[in-house]
């Protein structure tokens, strides 16, 4: 699933090149479209390392980020760190000086459903993840990659439940409408494509 899209944002000269929507990197990749390229490698490269080796963490806000960081590391220096930038695309999302409130609440209310230990059948934690997922999308923590660290944390959150969440099987546009109704709190799409994607392990 690629995030073949532009944001929009407020004045950003912190993550992107003078008068340039093409974001800083490591590589000092100055074209957009190539950067767009090359990252999509790099990140193939590292989803497969951690469906190999696993990454530790505990489902928690902290996860996330060393997903985030562990997925972007070779391209960004600020992989795993919050954005100080508003953004939109589309929507406004979460403004930066509330995401750390945010995301904290969410990761607890989490915390507090036993990460979805108790849910009984296909149906009912695919709701809950595709709740998860939607959240989290609103609240878009990172500057780039939001959609790719998200989709890793909730393959892994999961596979810790025992089942397969295959990503492969909901399409871009798909998840971009799904994305669309849940910004607006109907999670009903995205809940079918979830529980879609979901098999026993």
């Amino acid at each position: 699933m690629d995030e073949m899209y532009f944001y929009e944002y407020d004045r950003d000269n912190y993550y992107c090149y003078p008068n340039s929507n093409t974001l800083k990197n490591k590589l000092n990749i100055l074209d957009a479209d190539e950067l767009r390229h090359v990252e999509r490698e790099i990140t193939a490269l590292r989803t497969a390392q951690i469906m190999v080796e696993g990454i530790d963490g505990k489902f928690d806000y902290e996860h996330l980020k060393a997903i985030h960081h562990f997925l972007f590391q070779d391209i960004y220096e600020w992989a795993g760190k919050v954005r100080n930038v508003n953004i939109s695309k589309g929507n406004q999302f979460c403004l930066f000086q509330y995401i750390d409130e945010q995301m904290i609440q969410i990761f607890l209310t989490l915390k507090q459903e036993n990460y979805l230990t108790d849910c009984k059948s296909i149906d009912e934690i695919g709701k809950r993840l595709a709740y998860y997922l939607s959240e989290m999308n609103a609240i878009h923590p990172f500057r780039e990659g939001n959609g790719r660290a998200q989709r890793m944390f909730l393959e892994k959150l999961a596979a810790f439940n025992g089942y397969r969440l295959d990503f492969m099987k909901i399409s871009s546009k798909e998840m971009l409408d799904a994305s669309v109704k849940a910004f607006h709190l109907d999670y009903s799409l995205m809940e079918d494509l979830i529980i879609r994607a979901l098999s026993k392990k």
